[in-house]
């Protein structure tokens, strides 16, 4: 059984790093984005995915603590006044603009997983249905699990900041240090922060 997770940050590359309760540190790779963020919608980092339980961010988007929580968060946009005064269809069309996304099959795999047409009121579905519909758009757009690990606690890294005259000084005098993941804080922690994470050669 896996532990609550109280805060997450990126690790190296494309890998995530949770915090557990029991005090250690696991790590999501593999998979999709929004696997190793728990975020299925793919929200952005900011003020509403705070309020709707996100630990951390991987520079952009939120990371939640888990898939229930990023889904519940994705429904808790759906239910916004953006998405609830449109059909399905034009909720979709917002949230997956034409210029991104073939829109038609997208509609399509909604009605087919769903049961809904897509002249739906957004605002004729229930919070149960409102979870549906966000299940079945993730899977739409191919949420794929990787794998989480336990990360030793003598396992290190490099820190490494961009290098210019934006760095947070606390961040500057950490450029080239080997930490081990257990060390507070970490690179890209910090909202806003750009320094990464490199593995020690």
């Amino acid at each position: 059984m896996e532990p609550t997770y109280i805060s997450a940050f990126p690790g190296i590359g494309t890998t995530r790093m949770y915090v557990g309760s029991d005090g250690n540190i696991y790590e999501a790779s593999g998979g999709s984005r929004a696997w190793r963020n728990n975020n299925p919608g793919n929200l952005e980092y900011g003020k509403f995915a705070r309020d709707n339980g996100a630990i951390g961010t991987d520079g952009r988007f939120a990371i939640f603590p888990d898939t229930a929580t990023g889904f519940n968060a994705m429904a808790n946009l759906l239910s916004t006044n953006a998405y609830q005064n449109l059909t399905i269809e034009g909720a979709i069309n917002r949230y997956a603009p034409p210029n991104e996304n073939n829109v038609e099959d997208y509609l399509k795999s909604i009605e087919r997983q769903t049961g809904f047409p897509r002249s739906t009121p957004m605002n004729n579905l229930s919070k149960d249905n409102l979870l549906k519909l966000a299940k079945a758009m993730t899977k739409h757009e191919g949420n794929m699990s990787g794998k989480k690990r336990l990360v030793p606690k003598y396992e290190k890294y490099v820190w490494v900041t961009v290098g210019d005259d934006k760095v947070r000084p606390e961040h500057e005098v950490l450029d080239g240090e080997i930490r081990t993941w257990y060390d507070s804080p970490h690179p890209g922690e910090e909202y806003g922060c750009r320094c990464h994470a490199e593995s020690v050669d």
